[in-house]
């Protein structure tokens, strides 16, 4: 993919990690590689992008004018200089074929005369052939190009691949600036409720800009609306998984996750314990006390080596969540 639509300022949170850039463009020190890491929904790819357009715009200051040429072809999304590498769709791998078509590209001069930039999300994403195809490019880069690879989980990247790029961290902003910025991003939300989704998405703020958009609070009511039905005896747990697979697998797993994370919370508290899913706390007591603290565990568990497993294409999605969720149909 190449182009890109251009993105809208940069965010408020990343105004260190900007300056600090801009310094090393203006001293003409800028590395040919960097790692974004940090938690998903605190927005990597949307800095990559912000840096992608200010070095492909003519304009030489510290963000691009929106005006030149190279902005208005970022803006239409035909930019030659500007790449995207991310999975296919449907799919949760970046493949050899790619990275080997990424080289090819970058073999061929700059269209524009300037740098090439190119964008690697989520790159923890690239099989172990692709991965092992892209460092021959960390390797030996050609002059005036810069690979902005992002991460979520930069441990799941090689070693070697993480010692050939500078690495840039962004830590999840105050509670105050992500809560200020998620109600100017959707203005309908009340505070009430746009605290409830930035606790859920752990304080990263598109990421719950994104649950706001997706319905997610829905989804969530839902779902436990299931789940206490299979438990209660009233309700097919394959066919739910099912329906499951359909709101996506390791966005139904989260969530039964954080919710044994809570009623384990509430079981082994001594006072009142910190609950992410404060609004539906009652509910969750009342499941919490039919279950056994090591049946909770035993589930916890269970949960989290299925989403250690959920992005492993070769395994069935629908067989793992409805082993997930038979875990909970009533003992007979």
């Amino acid at each position: 993919m190449s182009g890109a639509g251009r993105v809208s300022a940069l965010l408020p949170w990343q105004q260190p990690q900007w300056d600090n850039l801009q310094s090393r463009i203006a001293q003409d020190n800028l590395p040919h590689a960097l790692l974004l890491t940090g938690r998903r929904g605190v927005g990597k790819l949307h800095f990559a992008r912000q840096l992608g357009e200010r070095l492909l715009c003519s304009d030489d200051q510290p963000a691009p004018c929106g005006q030149c040429k190279g902005c208005r072809l970022i803006s239409a999304g035909t930019h030659p200089d500007l790449k995207v590498i991310q999975p296919p769709q449907d799919k949760s791998v970046i493949s050899v074929d790619q990275i080997r078509e990424l080289t090819h590209y970058l073999s061929l001069t700059s269209l524009c005369g300037g740098y090439q930039v190119v964008l690697i999300s989520p790159a923890d994403a690239m099989n172990v052939n692709a991965a092992n195809s892209l460092l021959k490019t960390l390797e030996e880069p050609p002059a005036n190009t810069l690979l902005l690879l992002m991460s979520d989980r930069p441990s799941a990247l090689t070693a070697t691949i993480r010692s050939r790029c500078q690495v840039i961290n962004f830590e999840k902003p105050a509670h105050d600036s992500a809560l200020a910025w998620l109600k100017n991003e959707q203005p309908a939300l009340d505070t009430k409720t746009a605290n409830t989704v930035l606790e859920l998405a752990d304080g990263a703020p598109l990421r719950a800009a994104d649950m706001v958009t997706q319905g997610a609070l829905n989804q969530r009511t839902e779902m436990l609306d299931d789940l206490e039905q299979i438990a209660a005896g009233r309700c097919d747990p394959i066919e739910i998984a099912k329906k499951w697979l359909k709101l996506g697998k390791k966005e139904s797993l989260y969530w039964v996750y954080g919710w044994l994370v809570d009623m384990v919370r509430m079981k082994v508290a001594n006072q009142p314990p910190y609950i992410a899913n404060a609004d539906i706390a009652s509910r969750l007591s009342k499941i919490a006390a039919t279950i056994e603290l090591p049946l909770l565990y035993k589930r916890l568990d269970q949960v989290s080596e299925a989403l250690r497993l959920a992005d492993n294409p070769s395994l069935n999605a629908e067989l793992l969540l409805e082993g997930v969720l038979i875990g909970w149909t009533p003992r007979r």
